[in-house]
């Protein structure tokens, strides 16, 4: 599957294109945060990989390998510790898609990432190094300053609240 086809931009990451089907939902509080869905015959497994706040939240997409297919449409977990073991397996060394949602849950930005032994923690960390470098090529000295004192007052925000 072409992963640059995965993602639209303003859909709900649990239907990141409008051709998404079969949504099975594995775990939800309020929305789906893990689960499957089918887009144009392939199997996509996604997960929630971060909710820093109530504005944005990160999300992580894999294709399914054919072969796989039936073992990760009929898994049955336990627990959720099993669930999540489960999961990062799927996404082990893979090619994955990383999204950021706003707080609509919609989708704004994404990019590709490869799963190494970091894990999703690691991938969604190298997504938002990339996008904050993405700040620099933005047109206009009075843009890029905005979104540069943006980024300044929320990281200020969070380092307060953890030093507290």
């Amino acid at each position: 599957m072409n992963l640059d086809y995965l993602i639209k931009r303003g859909l709900p990451p649990w239907r990141p294109r409008p051709e998404a089907s079969d949504l099975d939902v594995w775990h939800e509080y309020e929305i789906p945060l893990t689960g499957t869905f089918h887009l144009n015959g392939d199997l996509i497994l996604f997960t929630q990989v971060a909710a820093a706040t109530e504005e944005r939240s990160a999300w992580a997409y894999v294709c399914i390998d054919p072969v796989d297919a039936d073992s990760v449409e009929n898994a049955v977990f336990a627990s959720l510790d099993e669930m999540d073991a489960f999961v990062e397996d799927r996404f082990a060394g893979r090619e994955v898609v990383i999204a950021l949602a706003d707080s609509d849950e919609l989708i704004g930005l994404w990019t590709r990432e490869i799963i190494n032994s970091g894990g999703l923690p690691q991938a969604l960390e190298s997504a938002l190094n990339t996008v904050i470098k993405s700040v620099n090529s933005v047109d206009g000295q009075e843009r890029r300053i905005r979104v540069k004192l943006a980024g300044v007052e929320a990281a200020k925000a969070e380092l307060d609240v953890l030093s507290a």
